[in-house]
């Protein structure tokens, strides 16, 4: 039974090591989305935000989607 457990605990380890292991690419620059964003909101404020929000409406995510793509947080192949 020990042994059985032993094994049973290192296929575990194993498994959760792999996935931990990147599925797909890694962005070339994965903080460049939301350090921008906090730059910009340290910079115009909450309000600012609030004002230009209803503009974004439904596009919001294609938005932020295109400008990760543009600043190289877009994933890798």
């Amino acid at each position: 039974m020990r042994n059985y457990l032993a094994v049973l605990a290192t296929l575990m380890v194993a498994a959760a090591a792999m996935a931990t292991s990147a599925f797909g690419g890694q962005p070339d620059n994965p903080g460049c989305f939301g350090q921008d964003r906090a730059a910009w909101l340290a910079a115009n404020g909450g309000a600012a935000w609030g004002a230009i929000a209803p503009e974004r409406g439904g596009d919001n995510g294609a938005i932020n989607q295109a400008y990760m793509n543009a600043c190289g947080g877009d994933p890798a192949p």
